[in-house]
């Protein structure tokens, strides 16, 4: 038997279906309107509803699990009406991540689950407005945070007060995925602006909330908004610092954007890259962000010793701002060959950058000539260094402790910056693999154990280590831990605040034939759990075995690969990954890009 429509609330003109989301049906007679549309099993289920007709669909926002079965319905001759701000992550014409070699250019996009591509879409839903059918009025209110075009529809039926609220809400504390609430990378914005859109939705008194995720809730609704709300300023605080409550600790330099400017006579930073001098001529190098200007090299060869060629690239992260001037500096570099280190664990994504979903990824890979063990002891010239695996802002991090003109410093990236700047902090991120306990954690109680001098970070930014900045961060980690999980709907922290624990990858390749596909799930749970894949392929694509079963172990993880074949197009399309996950249909909630070859 199919999927079946179910009153809410009691109400005859009000059914709810689970189909990778939530869908309702408003009916009129036998007439009917949906509000978000799943994976299209609605569609099947309206005559059971006693509808006949379908006036359309209205969309609370576009992620992919409200509107898989939009090409089904556009077929039909549906109406399908989305938010009008969400024309940029629908229109295939208006959409970067059709076009660009991968969607996380240079970028962090802020927003998540794309749909596929379809026709039909109309952008008329303006927040602010009301919108009549069968006799109901439905309000249109902005309800950022979840995405940014998100909207809820409130509908009055006699004494119920309806509140389609999307994904604003899932129940009493808690929110869907509410790694969505990452709207940047290093701040509590997105929290904020969902307890803002809370905060107006109570304020219209709803006594009925119809989530996309979660159950229907009735009754005084105002402790369940109130809840909520106090959950995520809480979240929004933490991730807006690393250090609550610690001063200011002042700079080694004064931050001054294109002047090389001295910390010790053999160590200089320049903008986003640090300098380390040898005694006998040679530079070492650490980051490099872009194409080194006349600006630079007036100063430089103005240095004592000089000429000094630059001999070693050290890479602390995969970001474009550390590495996209490596290629250039290499082709300019006549006198000595340039060698590009960096730690083994992400000299891959340096290397082929877009077959990771990572944000601020670079426009091409650069060859990385020496890979470094976790913990290895190595040198430069005079200079020994000790490589670490560093996960914090990313988790293809590495930094670099050395012995410095008689200090000991660590070359840390992006991870770490002075209280006063940025909350001390490069942010907490899931699209970037950030994890509060298995990344930051790490990270922190290794400067704890090493106790340097200098913590030489990034975007000139070097300061002295104080330990106590570094106990409280510490202490974040467990505070920020707890508080996400306070706002996953089972308190599990890996699956609901991590994009990556389902994956397909590479994320983005070049169409080849065969062109290869790996789906990865994880298990973060303590018992084994069984999974339905199936793989969701562009209209003319082959591969064998579409469908799979995986049982996956406790705290474990789980492959399955294809080699697909696809069809010669003139733009990026999308393969995705539709999932059920113990019996629960989750959609299609993984995807990967194949670029035309």
């Amino acid at each position: 038997m199919g999927k079946r429509f179910q009153p809410v609330a009691g109400s005859d003109r009000v059914y709810r279906l689970e189909d990778g989301c939530a869908v309702y049906l408003l009916r009129d007679g036998d007439r009917g309107l949906l509000i978000d549309l799943g994976a299209g099993a609605a569609l099947d289920a309206l005559a059971g509803a006693g509808v006949t007709g379908l006036d359309g669909v209205l969309f609370t926002h576009a992620h992919r699990d409200q509107c898989a079965g939009a090409a089904r319905a556009s077929a039909a001759g549906v109406p399908l009406r989305f938010p009008e701000a969400a024309r940029g992550f629908v229109d295939s014409e208006a959409r970067a991540d059709l076009r660009l070699p991968t969607p996380l250019l240079r970028a962090y996009p802020g927003r998540f689950m794309p749909p596929r591509p379809f026709p039909g879409a109309r952008f008329d839903l303006r927040p602010g407005t009301t919108l009549s059918w069968g006799g109901l009025d439905l309000e249109i209110v902005a309800t950022p945070g979840h995405i940014d075009h998100q909207v809820a529809f409130l509908v009055d039926e006699g004494e119920r007060r309806f509140a389609f609220c999307g994904d604003a809400l899932h129940s009493a504390g808690k929110l869907h995925e509410p790694y969505h609430l990452e709207t940047d990378h290093y701040t509590g914005a997105g929290a904020r602006a969902a307890a803002e859109s809370l905060r107006v939705l109570m304020q219209l008194r709803p006594n009925v909330l119809c989530p996309s995720h979660g159950p229907v809730t009735e009754g005084n609704l105002w402790p369940v908004f109130e809840e909520t709300i106090a959950r995520l300023h809480r979240l929004a605080g933490l991730k807006d610092t690393i250090c609550p409550g610690r001063p200011a600790v002042p700079r080694l330099v004064r931050p001054t954007p294109g002047a090389l400017m001295p910390l010790s006579s053999h160590l200089y930073v320049w903008n986003n890259s640090y300098f380390l001098l040898s005694d006998d001529g040679p530079a070492l190098m650490v980051d490099n962000a872009g194409a080194l200007p006349e600006r630079f090299w007036e100063q430089w060869r103005a240095l004592p010793g000089s000429p000094r060629p630059i001999e070693v690239v050290l890479v602390t992260h995969i970001h474009c701002d550390h590495v996209e001037g490596i290629d250039a500096l290499r082709a300019a570099t006549s006198t000595v060959p340039l060698s590009v280190w960096a730690h083994a664990a992400i000299a891959g994504a340096i290397e082929e950058p877009h077959r990771w979903r990572r944000p601020w990824l670079a426009e091409r890979g650069t060859r990385v000539d020496r890979r470094l063990a976790e913990g290895e002891a190595f040198t430069w010239r005079e200079y020994p260094f000790r490589a670490h695996d560093f996960p914090g802002q990313t988790d293809l991090h590495a930094a670099y402790e050395a012995t410095v003109d008689g200090r000991c410093v660590l070359f840390s990236g992006d991870n770490f910056y002075p209280p006063q700047q940025w909350g001390g902090t490069g942010g907490l991120c899931g699209l970037n693999g950030g994890h509060p306990l298995r990344g930051w954690r790490r990270s922190i109680d290794l400067i704890l154990a090493l106790e340097p001098e200098w913590i030489l970070a990034s975007h000139i930014q070097p300061f002295p280590y104080r330990r106590d900045d570094f106990l409280a961060c510490r202490d974040w980690t467990e505070s920020v831990a707890a508080a996400m999980r306070d706002l996953a709907p089972d308190g599990c922290l890996e699956r609901h605040h991590d994009p990556h624990w389902i994956t397909l990858s590479p994320y983005a390749q070049p169409a080849a034939s065969p062109t290869p596909v790996t789906a990865r799930l994880q298990n973060p749970y303590g018992h084994p759990i069984t999974a339905e894949v199936r793989l969701v392929l562009p209209e003319g694509w082959h591969a064998s075995d579409l469908e799979r079963r995986l049982t996956i172990a406790a705290g474990g993880s789980a492959p399955a690969d294809w080699s697909i074949t696809p069809r010669p197009s003139a733009r990026n399309e999308m393969v995705t990954l539709d999932v059920t996950w113990e019996g629960e249909y989750l959609g299609e909630i993984a995807e990967c890009y194949v670029r035309p070859g």
